[in-house]
């Protein structure tokens, strides 16, 4: 079977703002690529493997950069095929996969838009190249800005046997899910004949319906903002002044692993966003939503003045959340901030129901 990588394009350069995306052939740069390792973990790849790198234009350092291989040889490495879960997928379909085996970056840019830019290039150049998806296995401290993207779960959270923990993810040219997102990667993709991808999207969605625990959390970005502010989703149209006042009068909770944030059969009194880490949504012992950074939670409950229907556990160590209560609302001096973040709850609640009739609507279409 012709090999997917090696089909890449390695001509075209991405150019976002101040970062350059590009598939790096000379020898200093690579060896730069290399250089964002630490020394006992320079990654040893074969051959085939593609790197990709990002380069701050303002310093013209690479400050980014991941490996590209083919699934199929993914899976003939040890461990590969449960890292990745590659056993959902077919022999042919695995063909038309390509998996991030390795990311790094520069400790300063961690937070900063390269890695959007350098999973944007990679994503759209295997689109062009024939693939059909981009598969990646997830630390909770990148997951927030590989859903920024458009990737989503195809396993549950787990704790790997070093104790870091793992999810594996699939970014697919999924269009309605990318619009609803306001994917960045979607503006690269004009050109592409979304309907040829129609039967992988439903493979999806018949996944996620089998297992509910793979359903994410809504989060809200900005379009204007290069960077991603964890709070945006509440503060989106607050005056400086409003938005100070509510953070001001949020409370900050740090935990561990396992420990209830919210329980079940509390008084909707307060909600939250998970400003690190990852938090589970459980009802019954059964997780049915992973929220990870920017997600907010307790929201229905605290709009209807209703009990909590389910509990909200933190899923990896040093996770925190940022709870508002009533009060830090109503004590807001203009009516205008308060107003906003009635609505930018009205819209997590809206993004939310979209995408619960996606997955409806895709059932029916099967």
């Amino acid at each position: 079977m012709t090999s997917l990588i090696n089909s890449i394009s390695l001509q075209w350069d991405l150019w976002i703002e101040q970062y350059r995306a590009f598939f790096p052939s000379g020898k200093e740069d690579r060896q730069a690529c290399l250089a964002l390792f630490p020394k006992d973990q320079v990654p040893q790849l074969p051959d085939n493997a593609l790197m990709a790198a990002c380069q701050d234009t303002h310093s013209g350092e690479i400050i980014a950069c991941l490996f590209l291989m083919d699934a199929l040889t993914i899976k003939e490495q040890d461990g590969g095929q449960e890292q990745y879960q590659l056993d959902l997928f077919d022999q042919k379909r695995l063909g038309q996969l390509a998996v991030i085996s390795r990311l790094a970056f520069h400790p300063e840019h961690q937070q900063s838009a390269a890695g959007i830019v350098l999973l944007s290039l990679c994503f759209t150049e295997v689109l062009k190249a024939g693939g059909e998806a981009m598969l990646l296995s997830a630390d909770p401290a990148h997951y927030s800005m590989f859903k920024r993207i458009g990737f989503r779960p195809i396993a549950p959270l787990r704790k790997m046997e070093d104790d870091h923990y793992q999810i594996p993810m699939i970014c697919l040219p999924d269009q309605d899910y990318l619009s609803i997102i306001h994917s960045p990667v979607l503006p690269l993709m004009r050109g592409i004949d979304f309907e040829a991808y129609r039967s992988i999207c439903r493979w999806y969605y018949q996944l996620v319906r089998e297992n509910r625990e793979l359903q994410i959390g809504s989060a809200l970005y900005s379009d204007e903002e290069g960077g991603f502010e964890r709070h945006h989703t509440i503060t989106d149209g607050l005056s400086v002044a409003g938005r100070d006042a509510l953070l001001h009068n949020a409370i900050i909770i740090r935990c561990r692993e396992g420990e209830v944030l919210i329980h079940e059969n509390d008084g909707g009194k307060a909600f939250g966003y998970v400003r690190q880490g990852l938090v589970r949504v459980v009802i019954g012992n059964k997780t049915i939503v992973l929220l990870g950074e920017g997600d907010i939670f307790g929201e229905i409950a605290f709009i209807l003045h209703t009990k909590r229907s389910a509990q909200v556990v933190a899923a990896s160590d040093d996770t925190e959340v940022v709870l508002f209560r009533e009060a830090a609302i109503n004590d807001l001096e203009q009516e205008a901030d308060r107003t906003a973040i009635w609505r930018n709850l009205a819209r997590v609640l809206a993004q939310r129901v979209t995408l619960t009739n996606k997955l409806l609507g895709e059932a029916e279409a099967r």
